[in-house]
């Protein structure tokens, strides 16, 4: 399985990170993001799984998306937020299974 993290970008762009959903990927991903200091309680990060990275990064890049590589995964930038439903569509029209998820709830803040 594979992650996309939706973010906003900007007002009127917003990027979703690709990464492998193994426990490496994640990690690499997780090291380079910035968590809170203190009240983790609610703390999430939804993101999209799919079932092939590197086919799911194709995909998207040929679809005329900008794909920015990053540590352990690949940021994929649109226009608007509204095309998160396209990108979703273009996966599964090309058989990869897609849900949204939060893949920060192994976190734990002691």
């Amino acid at each position: 399985m594979q992650i996309l993290i939706i973010q906003l970008a900007r007002a009127s762009m917003a990027k979703i990170l690709l990464i492998d959903d193994d426990c490496r990927s994640g990690a690499k991903y997780l090291e380079s993001f910035s968590l809170p200091t203190f009240y983790m309680q609610d703390f999430s990060i939804q993101g999209m799984s799919v079932a092939d990275f590197t086919t799911a990064r194709r995909l998207i890049d040929q679809a005329g998306y900008t794909v920015l590589d990053k540590n352990g995964g690949a940021d994929i930038i649109f226009d608007d937020a509204k095309e998160l439903e396209t990108i979703l569509s273009l996966l599964r029209q090309n058989g990869l299974h897609a849900e949204l998820t939060d893949i920060a709830d192994t976190l734990y803040q002691a």
